[in-house]
This record gives structure tokens, sequence and C-alpha cells, in this order.
């Protein structure tokens, strides 16, 4: 920088671009002005910064003046502090005994801890020393209870093998004894049950009853009261009424002259089932029954073993089929997140009015419609009662 005012940067601006303009010159020393004209201008720039710093340098100067009265007054500051200090050296150095003395007390202290360190570190291979022997005793013994539960199951597989024998050679004992029999034993005797029981409590009842109606009325001979009649009393004048008259007496009919009532139990059709008979509905098919029930015994004579199913055989055949009833039912029944579905279809709504936003099933308490060709059916194509029950 040549110039350190504003004021001479401007006027030498003035001159070089007066030069410019009335003097004629060659490119290159135009274009070596034009630079001069720019370097003039950033001059300028530098002269603000220039300007700026000289600003701030003074103020440093000032700054350092008055920094350095604040320092020496802490210099002051710190030499009554030292002072101080010294002061507190020398009862410290006085005290060093005291550390020392201290220092000892926890070197001692320290060698205290390291053989009690020792002492517990001995203790804990002792302990590991009784945890592995402890161990290696588990482990025998788990052996050997593995070896019991071998021998066990050994010993229990033997005897499964030997059971599975001894019922084999009893259940062929039993089937031997069973071909020693008189084939359909069983069904003869239900059959000879069924034809007394009918017998006893219809047909025998019925004809003493019979028999007593039919009785004669044999006449008294000479008997002293022989033109008495009793007494009238609504039109005999001896009778004297008094007051209203009273009730009638109800008749009683006499118990044991009283009509069978024919009713025969479950446990009967049952019976009549197992024999592939109908049961009579009413008392006069009583005898038309026992008739049957004799000549199905005769005919279970005559029948080959094995040729017709056994009492056994069907009771066996329908607890089968219930169970299976029951796991089909169990299975089906719905269930949501695994609890029952008391909306389902499954369950009938307890109420119309009943207020819930889950759907029910409007076919519940309403009778199915039944089509001509649903409702028509022929009455020899029915199985009889006695395979209705059997099923």
């Amino acid at each position: 920088m040549r110039y350190f005012d504003a004021k001479s940067i401007d006027e030498e601006i003035k001159k070089l671009k007066r030069r410019q303009e009335t003097t004629s010159m060659s490119l290159g020393e135009e274009k070596m002005l034009i630079k001069e004209i720019e370097a003039m201008e950033s001059s300028k720039k530098f002269l603000v910064d220039v300007q700026n710093t000289e600003t701030s340098i003074d103020g440093v100067k000032e700054e350092r003046t008055t920094l350095k009265k604040r320092i020496d007054a802490k210099n002051k500051e710190i030499d009554a502090v030292q002072a101080e200090i010294t002061a507190k050296q020398k009862y410290m150095d006085s005290m060093k005994g005291t550390e020392d003395e201290s220092r000892n007390n926890l070197k001692a202290l320290k060698s205290s801890r390291n053989d009690l360190s020792k002492e517990i570190g001995e203790v804990m291979d002792a302990r590991q020393a009784s945890r592995n022997k402890f161990r290696e005793a588990t482990n025998k013994w788990y052996d050997y209870s593995r070896a019991v539960k071998a021998q066990k199951k050994i010993q229990y597989d033997e005897m499964k093998v030997k059971e599975n024998e001894e019922k084999e050679a009893y259940n062929k004992m039993l089937e031997e004894e069973e071909a020693k029999k008189i084939p359909y034993t069983e069904e003869k005797q239900l059959c000879d049950y069924l034809v007394n029981y009918l017998t006893k409590a219809y047909l025998e009842s019925g004809k003493e009853m019979t028999e007593a109606k039919d009785v004669e009325i044999i006449k008294v001979a000479d008997d002293p009261f022989a033109g008495f009649k009793p007494v009238n009393k609504k039109v005999d004048d001896m009778f004297l009424q008094i007051g209203k008259t009273g009730k009638n007496k109800r008749v009683r009919h006499s118990k044991k002259n009283a009509q069978p009532v024919f009713n025969l139990t479950v446990d009967s059709y049952e019976q009549f089932g197992f024999l592939s008979l109908s049961p009579p509905t009413k008392l006069e098919d009583v005898s038309k029954a026992v008739e049957e029930l004799k000549a199905k015994k005769e005919w279970y004579g005559t029948q080959e073993r094995g040729s017709v199913r056994t009492i056994r055989d069907i009771k066996k055949a329908n607890d089968k089929a219930a169970a299976t009833a029951r796991t089909k039912s169990n299975k089906t029944t719905t269930k949501k997140n695994g609890k029952l579905d008391i909306f389902g279809k499954e369950f009938a709504p307890l109420s119309a009015t009943a207020s819930t936003n889950v759907t029910v099933d409007a076919s519940w308490g309403k009778k199915p419609e039944v089509t001509t060709e649903s409702a028509t059916f022929d009455l020899a194509d029915a199985p009889p009662l006695s395979a209705e029950l059997t099923e």
C-alpha cells in the first residue's frame, strides 16, 4: 500500500482514470493501468482492515495496562497465600510422624488381610473338594438309579409278557370251556324267564280272576234269615231322619279281583330286543308273545355255534357304538378359544328378548317343515321295535 488514507487513494484513482480517458496507449499499457486501478480499489478494503486493526491494538494496549494492575494485585494475594502455605507446611511437617505411624498400621492391616485371603483360599479349596466328592457320589447314585430303573423295566417287560401269556392261556381255557357248553344257553334261559314272567304276571292272574267270577253261589237250606231285606233309609217309614242327609259313601272296588294292568319295563323291551322279537303292547298280545318265545327257544336249539349273534355280542356292540357316539359328540361340540361357545348352534337361546350382540340361530324351537316325499313311508320297510332297541 502506497497510501494510508482513503482521500489519497481516491485522488490517485481519479488521476489514473483521467489518464486512461485522455491518453492514447497500447493495449498492454491500458491493461496495466486497469490492474493498477483495481489494486487501488482493493487497497480501500485493506485500509479499512488496517484502521480496525490499529483501533483494536490500541484497545489491547489499554486492556493490557488494566490487566497488569490486576495481575500485580493478584501477585500480592498470592504472596500472602504463599506465606500461609509455608505456615501450614510447617504444621504438616510436624504431622508426618503421625502419618508414618498410620502408614505402618496400614501395612500391618494389609499383611493381615493377605493372611486372611490365604486362609479363605484354603477354605474354598476344601469346599471345592467337598463339592467334587459330593458330585462323584451323586453321579454314582444316579448311575445306580438308572440301573435299578432299567432292571425294573426288564422285570416289568418280562412280567407283561408272562401276564399276556397267562391271559391268552386263560382266554383259551374259557373258549374251550365255552365250546363244551351247549350253545345259546343264555338266550334259552332268557326265553324261559320271559315266558315265566308273562305267564305269572298276566296269564295266570287273569285266569284266576275269571275262575273266581265263575264260582256258583250255593243257597243255604233252611236259612233263618230268609225273607229279610236291608233297611232303606229313604223309603222306610220307621226310619227317623233329622237334619241334612250325609254324603254318599264311595264304593271301593276290591284290589284282589282287579284286572291286571299291562305294563312292561324298559328292561323287558331290551330283553325282547336281544332275542330279535317284538314285545307285546297290550294284554291280548301276551299269549302270542309267549308262543313266540317258546318257538324262539326251540329255534336256538337248532342253531349251530357262532351262526347267530349272542346276547353278549350284542351288548359289546352296543357299548362300542355308545362310546363312539360319545366321542363324536365331544369332538363336534362347538368351542371358542378353548371354551364352550354357549351362543353356537348346539345351545338354544334362553329367551327371545335377551339382549346379546351374538347372532342366534333362528331355527331353535321351531318345528322343521316336512315335505310330502319325506313324510310318506311304507310300514313294511320299518324295522321291528326290538331291532330299534338293539341299535
